[in-house]
């Protein structure tokens, strides 16, 4: 598979990861990585993990979750 965003642009690289939100695939040059919270329910509350999880976005809806 090869990533959208080079395709887009007439140029060619294997994918690494795909978009968390539109399911493009993407090259190490496209992908974005941020931490998330993960929250669980427990008991009768909400319990956050120790360890945040891994989000894998590309720059088109990295831009679009940015705050302004």
């Amino acid at each position: 598979m090869n990533c959208y965003d080079c395709a887009t642009s007439d140029a060619s690289a294997a994918a690494v990861a795909i978009c968390r939100n539109c399911g493009a695939a993407l090259c190490d040059r496209h992908a974005w990585a941020a931490p998330q919270t993960v929250v669980r329910v427990q008991g009768v509350g909400q319990s956050t993990m120790p360890e945040p999880a891994r989000r894998i976005v590309c720059t088109v809806c990295r831009g679009a979750t940015q705050p302004v």
